[in-house]
């Protein structure tokens, strides 16, 4: 009788032990998944909102030269290649938004940064030097509050 208690107490005992090794496992496994998807999305972000900075810095160059050169001379070839140039500028900064978009959590945020792209976007129209300066400040300082918006979720 002794020896059957034995052995019945081993197998509940190994049955115990592997159960619990296959709850902590599990549990783990699931911790670890969990960090890996949120390094995956924080790695992303960095990505989506330093692209989006990075375009959007290049648009803004773009729709300054395209002013310059307009009020040099708008029938020059300089003129249409930078209005050419600025087109394709903003479509790669609008990509770049549409990926802000996309990973962001904070519909706050997505709104910033669609008020930096179309501050960018109204450089060009600026009547002379003084309303284009003061239109590529506006531009300039909305992408700073993009930047300071999303550096929340990037920290």
């Amino acid at each position: 009788m002794n020896a059957a208690l034995t052995s019945l107490i081993a197998v509940f005992a190994t049955l115990a032990g592997s159960t619990l090794t296959f709850v902590f496992q599990r549990h783990i496994a699931r911790q670890t998944e969990r960090f890996n998807r949120s390094q995956q999305l924080w790695s992303e972000r960095v990505a989506a909102y330093s692209a989006f900075a990075a375009t959007l810095t290049d648009f803004r160059r773009s729709q300054n030269d395209r002013w310059h050169l307009e009020q040099a001379d708008p029938r020059s070839p300089q003129f249409v290649s930078a209005r050419e140039a600025s087109y394709q500028r903003r479509a790669d900064a609008t990509a770049a938004l549409c990926r802000v978009h996309l990973i962001s959590s904070d519909p706050r945020l997505d709104e910033v940064a669609q008020a930096a792209l179309d501050a960018a976007a109204e450089i060009h129209v600026a009547q002379d030097e003084q309303d284009r300066e003061r239109r590529g400040e506006k531009a300039r300082l909305a992408l700073d509050r993009f930047l300071y918006d999303a550096s929340p979720q990037v920290h």
